[in-house]
C-alpha cells in the first residue's frame, strides 16, 4: 500500500501510486489522539477552581474527565462513517502531583483504559523513576482491572538484570507490546509505538532498559505489520517536530521518520509538546499531534478509497469548562486524588489542597518569551539557593514545568505549585521530585554550565535558557560556541556583586541544582567534551550522589516530622545515612512562598 502522496492537494494530499484494477467502496477512519498528558488528570489552571461536573463557571483547560466525554461524543459522531481509533502517545505520567504517587496508584494508566482509549507508548519521562517504579505503575493498573496495551517497540528489557524481571512478567501477559493489529470496520490497522531518539536522550533513569534505533525500528515494524496483514501502519511516535517561531513545520524527528519509512500511513506524534493546527504532509504521509495536558483532543479522518488515501478533516478540539464530565472518571480521580496527597505530600507536612499563596495575575511559562517567564524562573531558583543555603542556584528555563494561572481567584494551592518542578527522584527518598544538590564548581566551570545551556537544543528551543540564582553574568551570542560568556558576577541586589575569575582560578564556589537538572547537565556537557567536576567543599571529586546532598538545617521547616506525629509514621526516610538530609525542589518552592506569608502575619503571600 502506498502512503499518503500530497500531489493532488498540497494541504491533506491525496494517494500516490497506481489505482486498483477494482475500485474498493470509499471509506473513512478516524484518530482521536491526545500525546504528553504528564498526569494531568485534572484540568490546568487553579485547581481549587477546576469543576468538571458543571459548565462554564471556571478556566481551567484539560482534565480526564472532560477528555473522557469528548472521545465519547466524537465517536459517537464519527463510528457511522467508519471505525474510531483512540490513541496516547506517551508520556502519559510525572508532571502533577498524580505522577509522584503512580508507582501505587497507576492512576493515569487506569484513567486512560477508562476513557477507551485503545493505546498508549512509553515517552521519556516514564522512566523518570526507574523501570522498576515504572513497572509498579503499570502492575497497579493491571490489579485494579483497567489497562491499555502499551506499545514499545524500540524499548527493550531483555537483559539479565534484576529489575526487568517485573516487565518481563508484564511483556509475558502482553500488557507490554512492541506492535498490535486491531481489526474494525472492515479495516486491519496495525499500531506500533516507539521513542525518538531526542527521547531517549532525555531518558535519565532508564537502569537496565535499552532502546534500539528508531528509524530502523520503524522499519523492521512496517515491514512485520504489513506481512501480518495491516491495511494501514499508524506510528505512535514518541519523537516530535520543531516548532519555529513563525512560519509552517518542516523539520523535526517525526518528519525524518515519515521521509525514511514510507511504508507508515499515518503518524500520531508526541513529546515537543506541539500544538499541529494542521497535518503535516511530510513526502505523503500525514503527521500530527495534539500539544501537551490533555488540553486538546486531535481527531484525524481519513479517506479511503481503492490505492488512495487522503486527509479528510483535521481537528483540535479544545478541552475547556464548556464539555461535561464524565461522573465514573470524576469519581475515580476523587480517589486518586486522596491517594495521592496521603502518598506524596503528607509525608513533608502538606497537603493537596492547601492554599500557599494569591496571584494577581497569570505567571507565564513561555519558552518562546523568555523575558515574560522570567519571573517565575527567577523564583524557583531563589527557592533552591534560599533551601540549600549556597552561593549559586542554577536552574534552566525548561525545569520549570508550569506557569501559574491566575482564574476567577488567584488561589495557589499545593497542587499548582508542585506543578512548578516535579521532575526527577531523590537518592535515598525516592519520592517524587528531585532533591536538592550542592556541588562546589571553579568559575570556569560554572561558566562552562552557563555556555552548554546558552547553546540550547533545537529540539527544545528556549528551554535550556538558564535561570540563576545568586549570581548575574553578562554574553554575547555572536561570539564562539562555548565563550559566548564573557563576565560572571556572584551576589544580589541586596548586598552587591562582585566579579569572579572565568578563566583558571581554582578557587570553589556552592552550586545548587535539582538533582534530575544535575544529572542531565552532567551527563550532555561531558559529551559535548564540557570539562564539568562536581566536587565537594574540599575540592575532591564527588563520588555518589549521597554526597551531594546538602546538609540539613538542625531547625527549619525540612526537619522531618517530629516523632509520635501522624505525619512522622508516614515519613519516606530511606535506607541511607543521608535520607532524612534531603530537600525536594518542590517543598523548596512551597516553603519559600511561605516564608512571604510570615513576614505578612500570616498572610497568602501575594505576587
Amino acid at each position: 500500500m502506498s502512503p499518503i502522496d500530497p500531489q493532488d492537494d498540497p494541504l491533506t494530499g491525496t494517494a500516490g501510486g497506481q489505482e486498483p484494477a477494482e475500485q474498493k467502496k470509499a471509506q473513512s477512519f478516524t484518530i482521536l489522539h491526545t500525546n504528553d498528558m504528564h498526569s494531568n488528570l485534572i484540568g490546568v489552571g487553579p485547581a481549587s477552581e477546576y469543576s468538571p461536573m458543571t459548565l462554564n463557571d471556571d478556566v481551567t483547560i484539560g482534565g480526564i474527565e472532560r477528555i473522557a466525554s469528548l472521545i465519547d461524543e466524537r465517536r459517537k459522531a464519527r463510528e457511522a462513517m467508519g471505525p474510531v481509533l483512540v490513541l496516547d502517545v506517551g508520556d502519559f505520567s510525572i508532571g502533577t502531583p498524580f505522577g509522584g504517587a503512580t508507582d501505587q496508584t497507576g492512576a493515569e494508566l487506569q484513567c486512560l483504559s477508562m476513557a477507551g482509549y485503545d493505546a498508549t507508548t512509553f515517552g521519556n519521562h516514564e522512566f523518570d523513576a526507574g523501570p522498576e517504579a515504572l513497572a509498579k505503575a503499570i502492575a497497579a493498573a493491571k490489579k485494579a482491572g483497567h489497562i491499555p496495551p502499551i506499545l514499545a517497540a524500540n524499548t527493550h528489557f531483555d537483559g539479565d538484570d534484576a529489575g526487568l524481571s517485573q516487565f518481563k512478567e508484564l511483556a509475558q501477559a502482553e500488557l507490554i507490546r512492541s506492535h498490535m493489529l486491531l481489526e474494525r470496520g472492515g479495516i486491519r490497522f496495525g499500531l506500533f509505538g516507539m521513542m525518538g531518539t531526542d527521547s531517549i536522550q532525555f531518558t535519565i533513569n532508564p537502569g537496565a532498559v535499552t532502546f534500539s534505533d528508531p528509524i530502523e525500528t520503524a522499519r523492521k515494524m512496517a515491514k512485520q505489520l504489513r506481512a501480518e496483514g495491516a491495511d494501514v501502519i499508524i506510528c505512535l511516535s514518541h519523537c516530535g517536530v520543531r516548532e519555529p517561531k513563525s512560519g509552517p513545520i518542516t523539520e523535526g524527528e517525526d518528519i525524518d521518520l515519515a521521509r525514511a519509512v514510507p511504508e507508515i500511513d499515518v503518524i500520531v506524534g508526541g513529546h515537543t509538546h506541539t500544538f499541529v493546527r494542521q497535518p503535516i504532509i511530510a513526502d505523503g504521509t500525514p503527521v500530527v499531534q495534539a500539544g501537551c495536558y490533555g488540553a486538546a483532543l486531535g481527531e484525524l479522518v481519513i479517506r479511503m478509497e481503492g490505492g488512495k488515501r487522503k486527509v479528510e478533516s483535521y481537528t483540535l478540539h479544545t478541552v475547556d469548562d464548556t464539555i461535561p464530565g464524565d461522573p465514573h472518571l470524576a469519581k475515580a480521580v476523587e480517589v486518586f486524588k486522596a491517594e495521592t496527597s496521603r502518598i506524596l505530600f503528607a509525608p513533608r507536612g502538606f497537603a493537596i489542597d492547601e492554599p500557599l499563596a494569591v496571584i494577581d495575575r497569570d505567571w507565564s511559562n513561555n519558552f518562546f518569551d523568555l523575558t515574560a517567564s522570567m519571573p517565575l524562573g527567577n523564583l524557583t531558583a531563589d527557592a533552591i539557593r534560599h533551601a540549600a543555603k549556597a552561593d549559586v542556584a542554577l536552574n534552566a528555563a525548561g525545569m520549570v514545568r508550569a506557569g501559574l494561572t491566575k482564574g476567577n481567584s488567584g488561589v495557589q494551592t499545593v497542587y499548582d505549585v508542585f506543578l512548578l518542578a516535579p521532575l526527577g527522584i531523590g537518592v535515598a527518598d525516592q519520592s517524587a521530585g528531585g532533591s536538592l544538590v550542592v556541588v562546589y564548581l571553579t568559575g570556569r566551570e560554572i561558566k562552562n554550565c552557563l555556555e552548554f545551556l546558552l547553546i540550547g537544543n533545537p529540539n527544545l528551543p528556549g528551554q535550556y535558557f538558564p535561570r540563576v540564582s545568586g549570581m548575574r553574568f553578562h554574553y554575547d551570542l555572536s561570539r564562539p560556541k562555548f565563550d559566548a560568556v564573557t563576565q560572571i558576577e556572584l551576589g544580589d541586589l541586596a548586598g552587591g556583586y562582585r566579579t569572579i575569575d572565568i578563566s583558571d582560578s581554582t578557587n570553589l564556589f556552592s552550586v545548587a541544582c535539582n538533582l534530575y537538572f544535575g544529572l542531565v547537565l552532567i551527563s550532555t556537557s561531558r559529551k559535548a567534551g564540557v570539562s564539568l567536576v562536581p566536587k565537594k567543599k574540599d575540592g575532591t571529586p564527588i563520588k555518589s550522589r549521597a554526597e551531594a546532598l546538602p546538609e540539613r538545617p538542625q531547625s527549619g521547616p525540612y526537619l522531618l516530622p517530629p516523632k509520635g506525629t501522624m505525619e512522622e509514621d508516614q515519613a519516606v526516610r530511606g535506607a541511607g545515612a543521608n535520607s532524612s538530609m534531603e530537600i525536594k525542589e518542590w517543598q523548596a518552592i512551597m516553603q519559600y512562598l511561605k516564608t512571604f506569608s510570615e513576614e505578612n502575619d500570616g498572610a497568602f503571600a501575594r505576587w
